[in-house]
């Protein structure tokens, strides 16, 4: 083929090529930009709901919490002699 009918492959290709992607985009994007935009539309018109207060009791949580602490202070009295003993071992 000599370079004239190179060039023109290349710009029939091309063009097919941006075509296809233009028919995608509209094909793909329109619809979810349209459906975003009456789902904002809505939103802004629909009330606002009062939802539930979220009940916490602190005093359990607090006892969760100490418990935690105590079963944490007993693993580690029970591990200090063994990590005294690898600090020894380890030079430090």
């Amino acid at each position: 083929m000599s370079s004239t009918n190179n060039a023109t492959v290349r710009m029939v290709v091309a063009s097919f090529a941006a075509g296809v992607s233009a028919m995608m985009l509209l094909g793909l994007v329109a619809p979810v930009a349209v459906q975003g935009g009456l789902t904002v539309r809505e939103a802004m018109a629909s009330p606002v709901e009062q939802r539930p207060e979220i009940a916490l009791d602190v005093a359990a949580v607090e006892a969760q919490l100490a418990d935690a602490e105590r079963a944490m202070a007993a693993a580690r009295a029970t591990t200090n002699d063994d990590i005294r003993r690898l600090q020894n071992l380890s030079g430090r």
